[in-house]
């Protein structure tokens, strides 16, 4: 009967230390997602977020707004860059949303997202923006 008891009083030992470890976990993630927040603001202007693409790859991406259904050989003759760097970066931006991808035979053609859903929709807009603010800007 001694060991009974002491088995008992062992297991509820272990399931206080499993809740307690369970509610500084709980803990923790909140700080984490507080952290996040603040390092990582939700930005609503269309422009700030297309600023939010890096330069290098926001070259990429003007490229293809220009040629508007393009391979990365392409890209890479706009850019200057090889095309094993321009195909990097299409990916890139196909994965975070900016561009589609179609394949044609042995080839990948991209082009900007379509102004199906609202995200999209923004990228759009804000490729476009800067477009006609370049263009005004260089005329």
């Amino acid at each position: 009967m001694l060991i009974i008891m002491s088995d008992l009083h062992n297991h509820n030992r272990i399931l206080t230390y499993l809740d307690d470890m369970n509610e500084r976990l709980k803990s923790l993630e909140l700080r984490i997602i507080e952290l996040e927040s603040r390092n990582f603001p939700q930005i609503d202007d269309k422009m700030a977020v297309f600023l939010t693409v890096p330069d290098s790859i926001r070259k990429s991406l003007f490229a293809v707004s220009k040629l508007k259904s393009c391979t990365a050989d392409e890209v890479s003759a706009i850019t200057g860059r090889h095309r094993s760097i321009e195909n990097k970066y299409l990916n890139e931006l196909y994965r975070a949303g900016w561009l589609e991808r179609e394949r044609k035979g042995k080839k990948i053609y991209y082009s900007l997202s379509n102004k199906t859903d609202s995200t999209n929709n923004e990228h759009w807009s804000a490729v476009e923006e800067i477009e006609n603010k370049l263009g005004r800007l260089l005329e």
